[in-house]
């Protein structure tokens, strides 16, 4: 039998479920336009991301710019924008499922805390704080273990046999075919 309870946690489970992806979505496109319009303004992004050491471990990466000459122009023209297009739509599709897996799984161990009746049995504060800590690990797992995949996939990318890697910005690589290249 549902109750109002579970009915009002699945539409907010759906709501940042759509706001997540719509979050991270938007944040990955802003990114690429706003590299575009920098690179229409003549500058590009260096290979390797600048690096501020913080106190706690949180590196803050960010971008250097360097302005480009006609021989660079020449060589980035040659870019498969087919292969671009698809790299950006695989970047999107990675980065929504690993949220996805995330609220999914959060989910799912909320289910299974009440089945095991865990939240009758511990203070509702201790519940909150000890389903918040799973949670945050669970997150942090997954992150970490997201950014050692998506590596993997740009090297299965990059070793398809018709691609070559004409040059890297910002981190990411810029695909062009052997015939254009």
């Amino acid at each position: 039998m549902t109750t109002n309870r579970d009915v009002s946690s699945f539409v907010v489970l759906v709501f940042i479920s759509l706001l997540s992806n719509l979050i991270i979505s938007f944040y990955i496109l802003i990114r690429e336009l706003l590299y575009k319009l920098i690179h229409c303004l003549g500058y590009r992004a260096q290979p390797d991301l600048k690096v501020l050491h913080m106190r706690r471990g949180f590196d803050i990466h960010f971008p250097v710019f360097e302005k480009y000459g006609q021989d660079y122009k020449l060589l980035y023209k040659k870019r498969s924008k087919k292969l671009q297009i698809e790299y950006l739509l695989i970047c999107l599709g990675y980065f929504n499922g690993l949220s996805l897996i995330m609220i999914t799984f959060t989910a799912l161990l909320r289910g299974i805390f009440e089945l095991l009746e865990l939240e009758s049995r511990m203070a509702s504060s201790d519940y909150k704080q000890f389903l918040g800590f799973l949670v945050y690990m669970g997150f942090f797992v997954l992150l970490f273990t997201g950014q050692k995949y998506w590596k993997k996939i740009t090297e299965r990318l990059k070793a398809r046999e018709n691609v070559t890697v004409l040059a890297v910005e910002h981190g990411y690589p810029i695909f062009a075919t052997k015939e254009e290249a």
